[in-house]
């Protein structure tokens, strides 16, 4: 009796390692088939790269308020942005001199599509951010990468681990493209006359990386939903932009360096008209839901 049950014990625990080793090749294969996968972007107009000093000077302004500085370092050589346990190092790769080597379309294609020049997807590239930028921000970013001396670079690659492996193949987490394929149209263009309108378009070009396309936040990164500005003076909000600190002196292990090393680059004009559309959107929330309570009340009665 006691043979039989060992042996049967032996059956099902060989059955239960199968399992697992076959649920393990298939994540790694899906994993690796999604990273693999090319994906061709569709070419719009060309590019105008413009050549003037102040577009260039433009241009690095632009790059530093999109965090381009921020993840691959000063000098463009890559550094180490985020190690998740178990789940993935993302090191951001020395791109200083590279795109010397690849033209105006491929560029494009990198930065609003998150699409390598090979024709494979990028992850951690906040193509989904990038791609609410206008034509001529993304041609002066070029114009200004363009004078980048090659430097020194990181010496390792971006590990997608276990855990991120299988993220992956769920589909959960997603390279710029695949992620892109799922969002609706960006915000390209703004009314310059309207702050709220040139607020939204600047929000969706800096904040959502962070915060989400719908800027409702992601607990993963711990950030809030926007609507947290509804609280801040607009001198408190001017405060929190430039050097990252909050109401109350506090700081913040997210907004505190990336205000630091981006937004302290906004000029004036722009930090009036983040917000000036985040007090708008928050009041049109507001007015929003107390209409949904007295329609509930009207119903109810």
């Amino acid at each position: 009796m006691m043979r039989k049950f060992l042996k049967w014990t032996g059956i099902v625990a060989a059955g239960i390692v199968a399992l697992a080793l076959l649920a393990i090749l298939w994540i790694f294969i899906a994993s690796g088939r999604e990273l693999g996968a090319k994906h061709t972007v569709a070419r719009g107009a060309m590019l105008t790269i413009p050549t003037d000093a102040a577009s260039i000077v433009e241009g690095e302004r632009l790059a530093r308020i999109s965090g381009c500085l921020h993840c691959h370092g000063d000098a463009l050589g890559g550094q180490m942005v985020h190690d998740f346990p178990n789940i993935a190092r993302f090191v951001a790769p020395n791109i200083s001199g590279s795109l010397q080597d690849h033209d105006d379309a491929q560029l494009e294609a990198l930065i609003r599509h998150g699409v390598k020049f090979d024709g494979t997807g990028m992850l951690f590239m906040p193509a989904e951010m990038y791609r609410h930028k206008r034509d001529e921000d993304v041609a002066k970013i070029i114009a200004y990468l363009r004078t980048v001396p090659r430097a020194d670079g990181v010496g390792e690659q971006t590990l997608i681990r276990p855990i991120g492996r299988f993220l992956l193949a769920q589909g959960i987490f997603k390279t710029g493209p695949r992620a892109i394929e799922t969002l609706p149209a960006p915000v390209k263009t703004f009314d310059a006359a309207d702050p709220v309108s040139h607020g939204k378009h600047l929000v969706m070009n800096l904040c959502s990386e962070c915060h989400a396309q719908t800027l409702e936040g992601i607990p993963m990164a711990n950030s809030p939903p926007l609507s947290v500005a509804k609280a801040y003076s607009s001198e408190q909000f001017e405060r929190l932009m430039r050097d990252g600190t909050g109401m109350g002196d506090r700081t913040f292990a997210l907004m505190t360096p990336t205000s630091k090393a981006r937004f302290s680059w906004l000029t004036a004009a722009e930090v009036d008209a983040i917000y000036a559309f985040l007090q708008a959107r928050s009041q049109a929330a507001g007015a929003t839901a107390i209409a949904s309570r007295s329609r509930r009340t009207r119903v109810s009665r």
